[in-house]
């Protein structure tokens, strides 16, 4: 069984494994929607309308123009969830092919090629900002770097547009083996999983909103 690794994949394998598998293997159980993924749905597609077609953003979100209006007007090549798709030997690929490796879908993401710098954003409507992990950035900038050959920087935002903040980060391009061999490495250890069968459960805060009803610690 071949597998199609994404930032927020990994990120469920290294919470709970047992999670990952009854969920995303299996398919066992279903992440349903709350109220917080909705809302944080709703945003996401305002956002991407204002920016695509000028759309005014629905007035339970104006608060939040300050955010958005930039990167609207920022210039260059401007992109909203575009779907990227990278091969085990790390070149570019399409989202939904056979041989996909790893999969990504940046919120926002604007080149600039004549100065080679890509700039990539992900919005966060959760209220704190406290556990921000810009690994996903960095994920997301070598997957644009693959796509984009003419992009050497990227500059990557979290936008924390609930809890008011932003946190930023930079990648180059002479960092893509370093940044590919840490990914592989998480990747890896889920295909080990795999192949040893093993899925074993971890106890967290997390677990009273996991759907895997039954496991012990739910």
């Amino acid at each position: 069984m071949a597998l199609a690794h994404s930032y927020s994949a990994i990120k469920d394998f290294e919470n709970c494994a047992r999670k990952y598998h009854e969920v995303r293997i299996l398919k066992n159980f279903k992440q349903e929607n709350t109220d917080a993924t909705l809302y944080g749905t709703a945003v996401h597609k305002a956002f991407e309308d204002y920016i695509k077609d000028k759309t005014p953003l629905p007035p339970q979100f104006e608060q939040f123009k300050h955010f958005i209006e930039p990167l609207a007007n920022l210039g260059g090549d401007i992109r909203c969830e575009e779907k990227l798709g990278i091969r085990v030997d790390f070149s570019p690929c399409g989202f939904f092919d056979k041989d996909v490796w790893f999969r990504g879908i940046p919120d926002y993401l604007a080149i600039n090629r004549e100065r080679g710098v890509a700039r990539v954003a992900d919005y966060k409507t959760g209220k704190s900002s406290r556990y921000a992990d810009s690994g996903q950035l960095e994920l997301m900038s070598a997957m644009i770097m693959a796509h984009h050959p003419e992009v050497n920087t990227v500059k990557g935002a979290l936008l924390f547009v609930v809890a008011n903040d932003v946190i930023k980060s930079e990648f180059k391009r002479d960092a893509l083996s370093e940044i590919w061999s840490k990914w592989a490495g998480r990747a890896g250890r889920i295909e080990q999983a795999l192949e040893n069968g093993v899925w074993n459960p971890s106890t967290s805060g997390l677990c009273k909103f996991c759907p895997v009803k039954t496991c012990a610690y739910n």
